[in-house]
């Protein structure tokens, strides 16, 4: 952690109360210059820093950027040890975790982005990334379960990441199946597994699991094609202090309580709970958009969901009675 980050970290836990310069180096074990040095630089990012003759330094506010260091504290105090890495800007933190793994990292670690140039989503869709409205963040882990287990990190992300928003907006929120989490009738959040597996043991070597979410509707809007369908925590473009580091912090320890039992499936009753298409009727399109048929081209376009069961299937019975369980990599529905 550098000196910048660790002035924050300290201004931030005891906010409105002021360290003179030399108090926060002989801390810090630093010079008074690199204090100031750090504090010119936080200021400079938007956080208020107040600086006052013979009384110091105090933070009276904080922009919502993302902090590492905020992040790992609230992490650490719940138990969770996990390295936690911030970039400005990369084209899909889901690509620049494959990199470090390319370079040879074998740790577990969560990376956030303030911005995606070119986020992704499942079927390669695209993901909508602009700067400093979403949380965009994946997390690299090296679980020893095997590939058929591994696809369950889906399920257990959306319940993570819905418990999440919740918390911080007091606001109900929903699951469409399979990953998509919703709010007020609109999706707010997208996510994207990613793995390599050993042929030869079975199991999984890497998984990356990517998650982005909608924040704050950005400014101008969203894009013409996703505006009907996406919407965001909060309906304001007003951003509200520290709110991502607080979300993220939220999640990734949801994720994580649930990720240290994944055999268990202690998640699944709170994503059946969620899951708003049960007991609704759908229709069923295949991944490229088109009518879904059976065998003999019987017409298996429209359905009732009758429920999930435990590898997260949808089971679904046809307007002929016919009951039949349903792969997401084989189908999508339209409530």
């Amino acid at each position: 952690m550098g000196i910048k980050e660790q002035v924050l970290l300290l201004l931030e836990n005891q906010k409105g109360n002021f360290f003179s310069g030399q108090e926060i180096a002989d801390r810090l074990l630093v010079t008074r210059a690199s204090i100031w040095k750090a504090v010119k630089a936080l200021q400079k990012e938007g956080y208020a820093i107040e600086a006052v003759t013979n009384r110091g330094y105090a933070l009276k506010r904080s922009p919502d950027l993302l902090s590492a260091a905020y992040i790992e504290q609230e992490l650490h105090a719940e138990g969770v040890n996990l390295k936690v890495k911030v970039e400005r800007k990369v084209d899909s933190t889901n690509n620049v975790l494959k990199q470090y793994i390319a370079e040879g990292e074998k740790e577990d670690m969560v990376l956030l982005a303030e911005e995606q140039s070119a986020g992704r989503g499942r079927r390669g869709r695209s993901f909508y990334s602009p700067q400093g409205t979403g949380l965009y963040m994946s997390l690299l882990l090296h679980p020893n379960v095997t590939a058929e287990e591994g696809t369950m990190l889906t399920t257990l992300t959306a319940v993570a990441a819905a418990k999440a928003v919740e918390k911080v907006s007091n606001e109900e929120v929903l699951i469409k199946w399979v990953n998509d989490v919703w709010m007020r009738g609109k999706k707010i959040s997208g996510i994207l597994t990613e793995g390599s597996a050993s042929l030869e043991e079975g199991k999984l070597e890497y998984v990356i699991v990517g998650i982005g979410i909608n924040i704050y509707e950005p400014g101008e809007g969203f894009p013409e094609e996703i505006k009907d369908v996406a919407g965001a925590v909060f309906t304001s473009h007003i951003q509200k202090e520290n709110m991502r580091n607080r979300l993220a912090s939220e999640f990734i320890k949801n994720f994580m309580e649930y990720y240290h039992e994944l055999p268990s499936k202690n998640y699944l009753e709170e994503y059946r709970k969620r899951c708003f298409v049960i007991g609704k009727k759908v229709k069923i399109i295949t991944p490229s958009g088109e009518p879904y048929k059976a065998g003999e081209g019987i017409d298996r376009t429209s359905a009732t969901v009758l429920g999930i069961d435990d590898a997260c299937h949808l089971q679904v019975q046809y307007t002929d009675g016919t009951i039949e369980f349903l792969s997401s990599g084989e189908i999508s529905i339209k409530v």
